[in-house]
């Protein structure tokens, strides 16, 4: 059974398709989209007994909305690392919003709809999954959650209204299954083995959720700080100061911070650290730099500088993932 949000027979991209190359590794599907100016990355689909993952890593030019469906009731986590989703069903009488940075559970009808991405970049991570996956996961916790799990309605239901901001634990976890560096079954299984782990994390972990009271902002203040760290991610490479983004905002220095840190859950510099870090490992998994050549990329003239925030951030040295074992 395929589960979750999939392309109706109905759905058309603005542009001409230049290619979509198709790869197929055992259960572990790969879409690499070449088309035209308009969109570049790749999604990846892996079909499990009761779940179903989808990876999608996209660079947009000019992207129409597409027409999709499910095609049977299910649940989603939708992890939004990069650029902003929007589902509006065919009627427009329901919404469902993701933005970067945050993620949600989301309970989904069959039901027919447009999904939008909005951004530069769009990377996420999603995974649909039946109740019967969710009770065999989950034990004897499933029952805290039954009332959600249990209740079904015409249109989507969100767990949180706006989201919750992706911990620095979960993102860890997501970004080793976005940059997995096997191949074949050893690939298929460790997507589907980390899966369960972001399943069990995302519905466990609600107690440390934030409460969205505290993080909620006039949406001129969000867009700001949206604003901000899409600068940020564009600039790694250079020496980033708090005046400099101050200004990126429109805020004085104090706004900025306080405002960065409610929507973020941390620091401005500690959130650079984090993705600065992880662009790097990505250079060193997945385009075969050097350590020096990845901490000159992110802003970094000192190598041996590099490695200490490396380690302080990632928890271990970045010369293991010069290891082929890593």
């Amino acid at each position: 059974m395929r589960i979750g949000l999939f392309p109706s027979k109905e759905y058309c991209v603005n542009n001409d398709v230049d290619s979509i190359e198709l790869k197929h590794e055992n259960a572990l599907k790969t879409e690499v989209f070449k088309i035209g100016k308009s969109v570049n990355g790749s999604k990846h689909e892996l079909r499990v007994d009761g779940a179903t993952v989808l990876l999608r890593n996209l660079s947009f030019g000019n992207f129409s909305d597409v027409q999709y469906e499910s095609s049977c009731s299910c649940f989603g986590i939708h992890f939004l690392l990069e650029g902003n989703y929007e589902f509006t069903s065919l009627e427009k009488k329901a919404k469902v919003n993701i933005n970067s940075g945050f993620y949600n559970i989301i309970q989904w009808p069959s039901i027919f709809g447009k999904q939008k991405f909005d951004g530069l970049n769009y990377i996420s991570v999603e995974i649909f999954f039946t109740k019967e996956f969710l009770e065999d996961l989950l034990g004897t916790e499933y029952n805290a959650f039954k009332n959600f799990l249990s209740s079904s309605g015409k249109y989507p239901k969100s767990l949180w209204d706006k989201g919750q901001p992706i911990p620095k634990r979960l993102r860890v976890l997501l970004l080793e299954i976005l940059n997995c560096p096997f191949t074949g079954n050893a690939k298929t299984n460790y997507i589907e083995s980390q899966m369960r782990c972001l399943v069990i994390e995302a519905f466990l972990r609600k107690e440390k959720c934030v409460d969205e009271k505290k993080i909620q902002l006039p949406a001129v203040d969000y867009e700001a700080i949206e604003k901000v760290v899409l600068y940020i991610k564009q600039n790694l490479k250079l020496k980033l100061t708090i005046k400099e983004l101050s200004k990126v905002a429109g805020f004085n220095t104090t706004k900025l911070k306080s405002c960065f840190k409610k929507v973020h859950q941390t620091t401005i510099f500690k959130y650079i650290t984090e993705l600065r870090m992880e662009k790097a490992k990505a250079l060193i998994l997945e385009q075969n730099f050097t350590i020096a050549q990845a901490s000159y990329e992110v802003g970094y003239s000192n190598p041996q500088h590099f490695t200490v925030a490396f380690k302080k951030s990632m928890g271990y040295l970045p010369s293991m993932l010069l290891d082929s074992s890593f």
